[in-house]
């Protein structure tokens, strides 16, 4: 089964709209201030953390206070993420070219170990292709895609992220081997608090959330295609920069 998300033109005016996007703005007021209000305590346990491990602990606890520490400062990124995401209407990006290379290389070493930690591979083919975006934004986009094809993935699985090239656009792709998922829940997967049917208690729902609301501010669409029992992939389809040279390419 296959959906590519559509981003809307211009507003139709209507009163169903009307109401929709004062409901979306509310929302975006609520986690905007979630994202920042949530940074504090946050904060306050990373410190606690680095306080413990300096006034000395066992080996095996200061391994375990580290892999507390990494989880937490992933959430602050994801915080960050979601207060970006909600503002993304009055900030304009920045666009400017971007190698994806070192862009993929740090989301790989910033989900490494939490991938071991659920037992799942994580593979980044490198490149040397170069994308004409915005380089915060973009990187919101792909950290909660592969955070979320970690998460879903099978313990034992695999998460692949790769890119190539497509006429004048390049395709960055986040493949895994999960559960997939089911044809009636993939109109609805990119809403917030969506979590295609899972109740295992694997985050709120939020990821996809700002995938889209970051996705739309660039204006580049998002693609997903998923096979029950076989896993999915989200792609994302942006302009490559003009100044790339002929030998940009996948490596």
């Amino acid at each position: 089964m296959h959906t590519t998300m559509a981003f809307p033109g211009g507003a139709a005016g209507s009163d169903a709209l009307t109401r929709s996007e004062a409901a979306r703005t509310a929302l975006s007021r609520l986690l905007a201030i979630a994202g920042h209000d949530l940074k504090q305590p946050l904060q306050v346990a990373l410190m606690a953390i680095d306080r413990a491990v300096r006034d000395g602990v066992a080996p095996r606890a200061a391994a375990r206070l580290d892999l507390a520490s990494d989880a937490l400062q992933r959430l602050g990124r994801e915080l960050d993420d979601l207060a970006r995401s909600s503002q993304t209407a009055d900030v304009p990006p920045r666009l400017q070219p971007v190698p994806l290379g070192p862009m993929l290389a740090g989301l790989q070493a910033e989900w490494r170990a939490y991938a071991e930690t659920c037992g799942v591979k994580l593979t980044v083919r490198t490149t040397r292709l170069v994308a004409w975006t915005d380089p915060a934004m973009l990187a919101t986009i792909l950290r909660n895609l592969v955070g979320n094809a970690v998460k879903y993935a099978r313990p034992g699985g695999r998460v692949v992220v790769g890119c190539r090239r497509r006429g004048a656009r390049i395709e960055v792709t986040v493949l895994d081997d999960g559960a997939g998922i089911a044809p009636e829940k993939l109109a609805t997967l990119f809403e917030a608090f969506d979590r295609a049917g899972r109740r295992d208690g694997a985050g709120l729902g939020l990821g996809l959330h700002i995938v889209r609301q970051t996705a739309q501010a660039l204006t580049i669409p998002v693609g997903v295609r998923s096979v029950v029992g076989r896993g999915s992939a989200f792609t994302v389809s942006l302009p490559g920069a003009d100044h790339e040279g002929p030998d940009a390419r996948d490596a």
